[in-house]
């Protein structure tokens, strides 16, 4: 049976809540024998738990000495050991969450239980399969439609890891009307329990819940680059990390070697997610920002809107690299070099001919500079030693300041040309000569660059007179910067440190020469990458196998309403990419999306809205602050809406310039609030909140969330859709008209 329901008013639209034949829940027959498996399933998990610590402790209880071969097989047995329990340890998560029976020929039945890794008996036959298998897939997948082999799909609901209730389907053919677009839900009962379930400040996995179309992106092929078009709730952000474990265990050997990076967008975000991927079985990806990745320290200089446009331009390669470019130059006069009793000139040409030679050459400019020295240090042995010889012609002293090397009359061509070199080397050495150097083709640091070009305008102007008006060049200059100790950067400040890098290569040989590479990479929030740190973050990938996730309706960095195309371009070798949409909106309630898809439709009218499959039963709010203490009136509706979601969350959601003050004003109150969102009370700007999930949600200063007029829908779109259950708007008169009459229509039904 099969029922359908409205979404929106559009008609031909419906979600297909039954497709199935029947559903049976909570009281089955089989509650008993199934909870008995899986203690069974439990103890075989266990068994495997100390098999591998057992194997560990005998490894390093072996004695210390041995050959070489031993104790690096020692080794390797306990590496193989750690990861082998870090791979089984799934904390106070569930093992297996459901099961498939397969329908064989002659009535037969084969029935696997799926869970978050695979566990066998003694005798390695299977008693839970990994989620991520071939065999599991239909478990996701089927419909009543196409059922895959199925006859049934049994999702578990689990309470303490103690088996609660069973919910099983029935597959049976079934017709869709006629113009309807199909939504199939998998596990209903499980999908609404976990939906509505309270939160915790910190993201859960959806492996039990992960719905058909969420799976079709999740198996997709490791290679190109995959888009992931999702509005808020449709679970894009689990979606792409469960596809980092299934791509980790499809790919295992490629992936482990080349490793998977995952990029949050700050590090609220980052802490947010860091145990998704743990609970999976997966602790071997990286989770970073873009300022992690570009690898100069968290940013903390701030920055206008001007200046972000400016320095997230792509014009800044060009820049940065005619920067590198400008240090690479010859000398306008003759210098002159003193070694031993004589002084040695070099000229003009020689420097010009130095840095030709260098130029011509590939390889970043510090690496290259070796060559600047090893030419200019021959050059100047030669006429050391010519000097040397027409002061003396007969003498064959030790050469002073300590140089070892003899020159005489007579001696070979091949012999002078080991004096000559054999001095160039002490030159090299010398102090004298490496500040020559300097001057010449100077040793770089990207914050040595970057601190010089941002201080001087004339570097400024040489570097980008080709690319930038008079009026961005000034935008760059920071004069103080060059009397600063440790200068502080900003967000797009790293980004340019990181393209200066991959011109400047290592400082020193200790140095890193270059950044690490990933055999695949996941960007979230990806609708906010700059194009500068859209092409730093493209350097990082090997073969351009890359995931990125986001919603072009959520923009709220000063690029503003961007296409896929327009983000994905600068990636090198990305300009190439398959899209794919995630349409069903599992978590925030129709209420809410009511009034947000207005909002949508104001700033991004060509952008279809998602389709939510739930309501809260509670209407949007608004309190509406007149001739009263309006920190005083929000105290109060916090107060209220903590104890409303009690042991739920609560976010309010503020302007970044007054978030200090509101936090203050409610821990005065007796609310134990944080800037963070892993307590039960979180004061955020919308930057931070972007992402999260929330029981409920309180907005304050809803026109001023970002400074850029241009965003500020942007910004309170994706404010309202952090909610999962309520949503509060506290204001005086700062709340457009569209929310306010559409809240009063909400409380007339």
């Amino acid at each position: 049976m099969w029922k359908r329901t409205p979404i929106n008013g559009r008609m031909n639209s419906y979600l297909i809540f039954r497709n199935l034949e029947k559903v049976y829940v909570s009281q089955n027959p089989d509650l008993v024998a199934e909870r008995r498996y899986l203690e069974r399933a439990n103890e075989r998990l266990e068994a495997m738990r100390r098999s591998a610590r057992e194997m560990m402790e005998a490894a390093l209880a072996t004695p210390r000495g041995g050959t070489h071969q031993a104790r690096a097989e020692r080794d390797v047995i306990v590496r193989q050991s750690l990861a082998r329990l870090e791979q089984l340890e799934i904390g106070d998560q569930a093992l297996t969450f459901g099961g498939i029976d397969y329908e064989l020929p002659l009535g037969t039945v084969c029935t696997y239980h799926i869970g978050r890794l695979a566990v066998s008996d003694e005798d390695m036959e299977p008693l839970v399969v990994d989620w991520r298998a071939p065999v599991a897939e239909p478990f996701y997948r089927a419909t009543g439609k196409e059922p895959m082999g199925l006859k049934r799909r049994r999702h578990f609901s689990l309470e303490h890891k103690e088996l609660a209730s069973i919910e099983d389907e029935l597959f049976g053919a079934v017709a869709v009307p006629e113009g309807a677009e199909e939504i199939t839900l998998s596990g209903p009962g499980s999908l609404f329990a976990a939906v509505t379930r309270a939160r915790t400040g910190r993201m859960a996995d959806i492996v039990s819940t992960i719905q058909a179309q969420q799976d079709e992106i999740i198996r997709a092929p490791l290679a190109g680059i995959l888009v992931v078009q999702g509005g808020p709730g449709t679970g894009k952000t689990a979606v792409a990390l469960h596809r980092a474990a299934y791509l980790l265990y499809t790919h295992r050997l490629r992936l482990e070697r080349q490793g998977v990076l995952v990029v949050a967008p700050n590090r609220i975000f980052a802490h947010y997610i860091d145990q998704v991927l743990p609970s999976l079985g997966e602790t071997g990806v990286q989770i970073t920002t873009v300022a992690g990745l570009a690898g100069f320290g968290e940013p903390r200089h701030p920055e206008t809107e001007r200046e972000a446009l400016l320095k997230g331009d792509l014009r800044m390669a060009d820049v940065i690299a005619k920067a590198v470019r400008d240090r690479q130059r010859p000398l306008k006069r003759s210098a002159e070099v003193a070694w031993g009793a004589f002084v040695v000139n070099v000229s003009p040409e020689e420097t010009a001919e130095a840095v030709r030679a260098a130029k011509r050459r590939s390889g970043p400019h510090n690496r290259r500079r070796r060559l600047v020295e090893s030419i200019l240090a021959l050059r100047i042995a030669e006429k050391y030693l010519a000097k040397r010889d027409m002061h003396d012609l007969d003498s064959a002293d030790h050469l002073e300041n300590g140089e070892s090397t003899v020159t005489q009359k007579g001696s070979s061509v091949a012999e002078l040309k080991v004096a000559k070199r054999d001095l160039a080397k002490q030159i090299r050495r010398s102090h004298t000569f490496q500040s020559l150097v300097q001057r010449i083709w100077p040793s770089l640091t990207p914050e040595a660059l970057l601190a010089d070009l941002y201080s001087h305008f004339p570097l400024i102007r040489l570097a980008g007179r080709d690319w930038l008006t008079e009026e961005e060049m000034k935008l760059l200059l920071r004069p103080a910067i060059s009397h600063e100790h440790h200068p502080t950067w900003s967000k797009s400040d790293v980004v340019l440190l990181s393209e200066a890098k991959l011109h400047l290569g290592a400082y020193s040989k200790k140095s890193e020469d270059e950044d690490r590479a990933f055999g695949h990479i996941i960007v979230d929030e990806a609708q906010d990458l700059s194009p500068m740190a859209a092409r730093m973050v493209g350097r990082h990938s090997l073969s351009s196998s890359m995931t990125l996730v986001g919603d072009i309706a959520q923009a709220t960095s000063p690029f503003g309403k961007r296409s896929w195309q327009e983000i994905v371009t600068p990636m090198p070798k990305g300009s190439s990419f398959e899209i794919v949409e995630l349409k069903v909106n599992y978590r925030t309630p129709q209420e809410v999306m009511d009034i947000a898809t207005t909002l949508l439709k104001e700033f991004f009218p060509e952008l279809k809205a998602t389709l939510s499959i739930r309501h809260s039963g509670q209407p949007v709010m608004i309190e509406k602050v007149v001739n009263e203490d309006f920190t005083n009136r929000l105290t109060q509706v916090v107060h209220r809406e903590v104890d409303a979601v009690s042991p739920g969350t609560v976010a309010v959601i503020v302007p970044e310039a007054e978030k200090a003050v509101y936090l203050e004003k409610l821990i005065t109150s007796g609310l134990t609030a944080s800037p963070l969102p892993d307590s039960r009370l979180s004061v955020l700007s919308i930057t931070e909140a972007k992402g999260l999930e929330f029981d409920s949600v309180v907005i304050s200063g809803a026109d001023h969330l970002l400074h850029p007029s241009s965003l500020n829908l942007q910004a309170l779109f994706v404010a309202m859709t952090r909610t999962t259950n309520r949503l509060v708007f506290v204001h005086n008169r700062d709340v457009p008209d569209v929310i306010v009459d559409l809240t009063s229509q909400q409380k007339i039904r």
